[in-house]
């Protein structure tokens, strides 16, 4: 069977994990070409209907849809996923064909509850008086968060009411989480690719004075072996399921001994996972992709 030809969609191709996923398909004899959302025709008249590239018919010309990256370009790009889905291609992830895109923190929070899936006691309104009165009950310090931030932005730590109360002036109003905080040294992330964590995870310590851990902040990052942390690899793959996200990366807190998950990222970056402990994530997501492929001609 001849491999797919595989189009990756990204509002960001240059960044890291993009090249490397391009870079990988060369090594595994895979066309793997990268677009932005932005980039694309989309057309609807009498003589062609469709998402073209200088006239180019990419359902025509691809075999499988990875979307990644693509705010701004939601509707556009779903509608893109829509027509690979429609046309029998792959789509990944491909719940973003079956399901409503929500792309809110406190989405996924409460998905994974419902799963039986721990996390951190959250609450999100959209009334700063209420936000105090439910830190109130979570205690001090407690984690503000974003509903919709990243790489460790829109993350900060309350210590009492007042000090809640200044710091929620730097939100939007209804885009604000209050959150239990979790006094552990470490925090982990799991990558896991086609719901199967990678067998290699990380171990990050926050530097001194911050509590955040996301690559982005100097902390500690050590590479470990997932056989030795089955509790983190039973609740990182039971995550990805719950969220129906074939490549992420999870990111876990305990509470004393209880592994929580703090965020279960759809589009993780991983060029740091990949220095740190030496593993190829980009050929092993598209060594899945292929396999995917092969499965549904077989």
């Amino acid at each position: 069977m001849t491999p797919p030809n595989i189009l990756w969609l990204d509002t960001a191709t240059d960044l890291y994990e993009v090249t490397r996923a391009v870079e990988a398909g060369k090594k595994l004899g895979l066309q793997v070409d990268a677009i932005d959302p932005h980039d694309v025709h989309f057309a609807a008249d009498s003589k062609q209907i469709g998402a073209f590239i200088q006239g180019k018919n990419l359902v025509d010309a691809y075999d499988v849809l990875v979307v990644r990256a693509f705010i701004p370009m939601i509707s556009e790009s779903l509608t893109l996923a829509r027509l690979f889905k429609e046309a029998g291609k792959i789509v990944i992830d491909d719940s973003l064909t079956t399901e409503g895109y929500a792309m809110s923190k406190l989405h996924d929070y409460v998905v994974l509850a419902k799963h039986g899936i721990a996390v951190p006691h959250t609450h999100q309104f959209s009334d700063a008086n209420d936000l105090v009165k439910a830190a109130d009950r979570l205690g001090y310090p407690c984690v503000i968060k974003g509903g919709h931030g990243s790489y460790g932005r829109h993350v900060h730590k309350a210590t009492s009411a007042a000090d809640l109360r200044r710091k929620l002036m730097k939100y939007k109003p209804g885009e604000v989480m209050v959150q239990e905080y979790l006094d552990a040294e470490v925090d982990y992330r799991v990558v896991v690719i086609g719901y199967k964590a990678l067998p290699v995870y990380v171990s990050r310590q926050p530097q001194s004075g911050d509590f955040r851990t996301n690559f982005e902040h100097n902390e500690i990052v050590l590479a470990k072996p997932m056989m030795d942390a089955a509790h983190l690899q039973d609740i990182a793959e039971r995550a990805a399921r719950a969220l129906k996200r074939e490549f992420s990366g999870v990111d876990i807190r305990c509470r004393g001994k209880t592994p929580l998950v703090l965020e279960a990222n759809r589009r993780p970056g991983y060029k740091d996972f990949e220095r740190i402990t030496g593993f190829d994530v980009a050929g092993t997501f598209l060594e899945y992709v292929v396999e995917k492929y092969h499965n549904r001609y077989a």
